[in-house]
């Protein structure tokens, strides 16, 4: 899909006016994955899980978490990072298997600046440098958003849930922001009306890989449970995390009891959208206008990553589900399996992967492996690519959840849906090497057992209450080391 490209300049008698309009590329997501959105960072969705809550007495709704912005380095201020004023994101559910938005949960940011004439940034010394509460005067620029419903993919029924909702200041450091939690974290956790919550700011980068994969398959430890090097440790991610009533994501609007509902299984990704057009102007701030544009775009982990062909990473960004047919073949017969066989000389499943098909594309129906009360299906015969959570099969408690998700028996766990617990990686690549009970002749030592060697984030463990994820790393300390 082509971009287009236009300038325009002009002259006026007592000053200079340079314009340029240049419409963001149209095609842009998991780390950084394709080069457009690599090159984007404020807009890329990193991760996105769906989970209904573990919290104890919150049973009833289902947490949907979006991060964005990656490896986001604690020290780097002046600024630190903030969510894009300019970018709309969005958290998307298809409860008819269409592909289609049913209800869409909306984030739009704006940052004030409380003092413009200091040579800081996002805090300053309006009064003491200390940033002791969320309307802190020494927080410079503080950020707030509003957060609305849409239902249907036409976007013509519109509630907006909340409005003025304050992000908290970055974790700069054991002066400016003592107490962090207690003091700007958790009061950053807002009850909606609904009687569900949201938040938006920074967390702890809790998703755990080793990265050394992209050295060739150069993974340290192949068929262990450590000894590889968790790479994203010590960094930070923004974070937008709501949790809703079950009821408000089904199609019928009511709460299923039996797994094998039809109402059951609902579907999610997350999105980022700019508008097409970037006006600058000199001594005048860049205006953004004209329609929106998907330039990000993520739902089940890594599939962008690691099957989506170069040439399509782009566009895959910028698709909604209902057209992942493009997809298709890439998922039939990916690139990653053939080179698992190069490099670790294992047998892999023939093509068509129709294993890969339903955990990605179609979800997995009533079966004789995972049993009649199992199913996360939801399709209308053709593929859609995204996370699909069966809301009615019950929670695993905190103390009992396998990071390996329905690989190790715990059947609340991925691919159903997605839970901040969830070992994506390991799970991914045994189900990539075929090493999973859907191909029986290659559920076998080594492909059933394939690692990064990053089991757990070393960090500690994650929050027991809503948003879960870890408070940020702070800044002015060193960066904990990498290595385990």
């Amino acid at each position: 899909m082509s971009s287009i490209f236009r300038r325009t300049a002009g002259v006026a008698a007592a000053f200079l006016i340079t314009a340029s309009l240049m419409p963001f590329p149209v095609r842009a997501s998991s780390h950084a994955e394709a080069p457009l959105i690599s090159m984007d960072r404020f807009a890329d969705n990193t991760d996105t899980y769906a989970f209904r809550s573990v919290e104890p007495g919150r049973e009833g709704f289902v947490t949907l978490i979006a991060n964005y912005i990656p490896l986001q380095e604690p020290s780097g201020g002046p600024q630190w990072f903030r969510f894009d004023d300019s970018v709309r994101y969005e958290i998307k559910i298809d409860n008819t298997g269409d592909g289609r938005e049913d209800v869409t949960y909306q984030f739009v940011f704006n940052t004030q600046i409380v003092n413009g004439n200091t040579v800081l940034g996002h805090s300053a010394v309006n009064q003491d440098a200390v940033i002791s509460n969320l309307t802190d005067p020494d927080y410079n620029m503080p950020q707030t958003y509003s957060v609305r419903r849409i239902d249907g993919n036409s976007g013509t029924r519109s509630l907006l849930m909340a409005s003025g909702l304050r992000t908290p200041p970055a974790n700069i450091g054991p002066r400016v922001t003592p107490m962090y939690e207690d003091n700007l974290g958790q009061p950053a956790v807002y009850n909606l009306p609904n009687g569900g919550k949201v938040f938006a700011g920074n967390r702890d980068e809790y998703f755990y890989i080793d990265l050394g994969v992209f050295d060739a398959l150069n993974l340290r430890q192949v068929t262990g449970d450590s000894g590889g090097i968790d790479s994203t440790k010590g960094y930070n991610v923004s974070s937008i995390a709501i949790e809703v009533p079950i009821s408000e994501l089904t199609r019928n609007n009511a709460t299923p009891t039996s797994p094998t509902d039809p109402n059951a299984v609902v579907g999610v990704w997350a999105t980022a959208s700019r508008r097409s057009v970037r006006v600058l102007q000199a001594n005048e701030p860049q205006k953004d206008q004209a329609n929106w544009k998907q330039v990000s775009r993520l739902g089940s982990p890594l599939v962008n990553e690691v099957v989506i062909p170069l040439n399509l990473k782009d566009a895959f960004n910028s698709l909604s589900p209902k057209d992942d047919a493009i997809a298709a073949p890439y998922v039939l017969d990916p690139e990653l399996a053939k080179l698992m066989n190069l490099v670790f000389g294992i047998s892999i499943p023939p093509a068509p992967r129709n294993d890969l098909v339903a955990i990605f594309a179609t979800g997995i129906p009533v079966n004789a492996v995972t049993g009649p009360n199992y199913t996360t299906f939801l399709s209308d015969g053709t593929p859609h690519e995204y996370l699909r959570l069966n809301v009615a099969i019950p929670i695993m408690p905190i103390a009992n959840i396998n990071r390996l998700g329905l690989l190790g028996g715990d059947v609340a766990g991925f691919p159903n849906g997605r839970r901040v617990h969830d070992d994506v990686t390991d799970i991914a690549l045994r189900a990539m090497a075929g090493g999973t009970p859907f191909t029986p002749s290659t559920n076998v030592f080594p492909n059933n057992s394939l690692t990064d060697g990053v089991s757990f984030n070393p960090e500690g463990p994650l929050l027991t209450r809503f948003p879960y994820l870890l408070p940020p790393n702070q800044g002015n300390q060193p960066r904990s080391s990498n290595q385990q």
